[in-house]
């Protein structure tokens, strides 16, 4: 079977207000699925909600990217409130590595020199 509906995404986990675990889905039926479940929180006039399932049919249509029905998928879950995995994990790391690495660069107001007077040794490491 050939169907678009079927091609595979980035696996994505959503976690739903009345699910003790995470639902997951590999392709744009299954994210579908999810939107049109009985446990999504409905909220009147969602337009979130509306362009992420439109987007999955145009998708399942072959008039969009499964890349894009994926987005609106996420886009759609944050609106509401839900926990989207591995999305939401990524953020924070990239975050805690990038001030992890500002802190480990040398800044330029720490000369070369300045390592030889916390250690004692002026002037090219000989003795005053």
């Amino acid at each position: 079977m050939n169907d678009i509906a079927y091609a595979q995404i980035k696996e994505v986990a959503v976690g739903l207000p009345d699910a003790d675990h995470f639902i997951t889905a590999t392709t744009v039926s299954g994210i579908m699925g999810i939107l049109m479940s009985e446990r999504w929180p409905k909220r009147a006039n969602d337009t979130g909600w509306q362009h992420a399932l439109t987007t999955c049919t145009r998708a399942v249509q072959l008039e969009a990217d499964t890349t894009k029905a994926r987005k609106a998928f996420v886009a759609a879950a944050r609106d509401a409130g839900l926990k989207v995995l591995p999305d939401d994990e990524q953020k924070p790391r990239m975050r805690a590595r990038s001030s992890a690495s500002r802190m480990a660069e040398p800044t330029k107001a720490s000369p070369v020199r300045s390592r030889h007077v916390m250690s004692g040794q002026e002037n090219g490491g000989r003795p005053r």
